[in-house]
C-alpha cells in the first residue's frame, strides 16, 4: 500500500502588538444660544473639531412641531427651529488627541 499525501501545509504567523494608526477622539457638547420665538438656534463646533451629531431642546414657550433639526450646510454645527416658541440647539463635536 502507498501512503497518500494530503498536501496540507500549516503556517503560523505571529503578529507583534502595534499602536493604533489613529488618534483617540474626545467628544464635547456645544450649546447654541436660545432662539427668538420661531427663530433658529445654531451650535457651532470650535475650530479644530468636527461635528458628529446634534439635537435640540424645546424651551417652555415652544409649541408646534420642530421644523429644522440637522447639521448646518457646511457641517460645522447643528441648527434647530421650532414652528412657534424658542429652541436651543446642541452639537456633538470631536477633536483628535
Amino acid at each position: 500500500m502507498r501512503a497518500l499525501s494530503t498536501g496540507l501545509l500549516l503556517a503560523v504567523v505571529v503578529l507583534a502588538p502595534v499602536a493604533p494608526a489613529f488618534a483617540a477622539e474626545t467628544a464635547k457638547v456645544v450649546t447654541g444660544e436660545p432662539s427668538s420665538p420661531g427663530g433658529v438656534s445654531t451650535a457651532t463646533c470650535p475650530a479644530g473639531s468636527h461635528l458628529t451629531g446634534g439635537g435640540y431642546r424645546l424651551q417652555p414657550d415652544a409649541a408646534g412641531p420642530v421644523r429644522v433639526n440637522g447639521p448646518t450646510a457646511d457641517a460645522t454645527g447643528w441648527s434647530a427651529r421650532a414652528e412657534q416658541g424658542s429652541v436651543v440647539a446642541y452639537a456633538v463635536c470631536e477633536t483628535e488627541d
